[in-house]
């Protein structure tokens, strides 16, 4: 791991955290999603991921590296619903500690198989699911949301069987 991920502290977020979360959310989404959805992109403000921030709190781990939270994944059910980090601290093994931390979070409360959804033409990010043992099993429809309303899109399923032990 790298330094940044040799001193990073994941906890779980808390109200206090919103502005942070958000911002890490509206970049990490803009850095990794803009090219495939321009039309998206313009009308996801940071008031946008503001506004929907808290309701993943209650499932949610961050990361925080100097006091600063660089990094996210949340959950809810049986499946991871964001993964992000800002992008100066792409490539330092955070993405790999806070989807670790969801993953550890669902299989405590019982689930054996969980999934997750990634944009296709995001390849970099289904990439770095497929080195941490998810798997591709369809394209399906999505809607994506933006300020005045959703957009369908076509995302990657892909699903991990948990190991029985915790990490």
């Amino acid at each position: 791991m790298s330094a940044a991920a040799d001193n990073v502290t994941i906890r779980p977020a808390s109200a206090g955290d919103i502005p942070a979360l958000a911002r890490v959310w509206h970049d990490a989404w803009h850095s990794s999603h803009a090219a495939i959805d321009p039309d998206v992109a313009a009308r996801r403000p940071i008031e946008f991921f503001n506004e929907r921030i808290g309701t993943a709190l209650p499932n949610c781990a961050v990361a925080v590296v100097d006091d600063e939270v660089v990094g996210f994944a949340s959950w809810q059910g049986d499946s991871i619903g964001q993964v992000f980090v800002m992008p100066a601290f792409h490539g330092h093994g955070i993405a790999a500690l806070v989807i670790g931390a969801a993953e550890d979070a669902l299989r405590d409360e019982g689930f054996g198989r969980i999934t997750l959804f990634c944009r296709t033409g995001n390849d970099r990010a289904r990439a770095f699911y497929e080195k941490q043992g998810w798997e591709v099993v369809g394209d399906v429809p999505h809607d994506l949301g933006h300020m005045e309303g959703r957009k369908p899109v076509t995302v990657w399923r892909l699903e991990k069987t948990l190991d029985q032990v915790s990490r």
